[in-house]
């Protein structure tokens, strides 16, 4: 911030100074589109949680295609958004499918799939050892009809109502590759954060070197968190 400048409310939510805030905020290619809906209210408060119910519920009147008054999920309770960078997010992925594939053989184990299913699972979706879905998204949304009848098809179908995954929805309208809707909302489903990654990473990061750089990562992304900048309440003075 320049010396005569007046600081503005809305440079911390942007981390800083905006040079270009036409550019930053507001353009169709530059701006910034990631930010959920921001009302500016302490939703940890009951008053907030009604002032913001309140805007939402006027944006769903406003948009009723576009947003859904069942969707309305607290700022305060919103997940922390996962970094971009592409080390990190190649980790990432890889926890994905460590964690898809411990909970496909614990149900293997437990006997809820059966072996012969487990099988044409895997022979439908398994691409060099990697948890593969296009056909599948393909095939679930109608694009590819001679697999509508194929055992390996149906096995999947099988599977993924008991992984619990066959509640994923996938947007035609929208230029986000299908195989990628599917992991944004496999993250949800099964609640998968940063903190319990760290704890897994011995599990699917075997290699020596790897491990190294991996654990290097993460360390870097923790002393990140601790020096960010906090707020906290000071008490007045009585």
């Amino acid at each position: 911030m320049f010396y005569n400048e007046v600081p503005k409310p809305r440079w911390f939510r942007y981390g800083g100074h905006l040079d270009d805030p036409e550019k930053t905020i507001y353009s169709f290619t530059h701006g910034d589109q990631a930010d959920l809906n921001i009302f500016g209210y302490d939703t940890t408060t009951p008053e907030g949680r009604e002032a913001f119910k309140k805007e939402w519920d006027t944006i769903c009147e406003l948009a009723p295609e576009l947003i859904s008054k069942d969707d309305i999920l607290y700022p305060h309770e919103q997940p922390k958004d996962l970094p971009n960078e592409p080390h990190f997010r190649r980790v990432w992925q890889h926890y994905r499918e460590h964690t898809f594939r411990m909970r496909f053989a614990y149900l293997v184990k437990e006997g809820i799939i059966s072996q012969q299913e487990a099988k044409s699972f895997r022979n439908f979706t398994d691409l060099a050892n990697v948890p593969t879905f296009n056909l599948y998204i393909y095939a679930k949304l109608g694009q590819l009809q001679h697999l509508k009848q194929d055992p390996g098809y149906q096995a999947t179908l099988n599977v993924m109502e008991k992984l619990g995954l066959d509640k994923v929805k996938f947007d035609t309208k929208t230029s986000m590759p299908y195989e990628q809707q599917f992991w944004e909302q496999f993250d949800i489903l099964m609640e998968l954060n940063e903190e319990d990654m760290m704890k897994e990473v011995p599990a699917f990061v075997v290699d020596p070197s790897n491990k190294a750089r991996v654990e290097a990562l993460l360390a870097g992304r923790k002393m990140d968190a601790v020096g960010a900048e906090q707020s906290r309440l000071i008490p007045a003075n009585v």
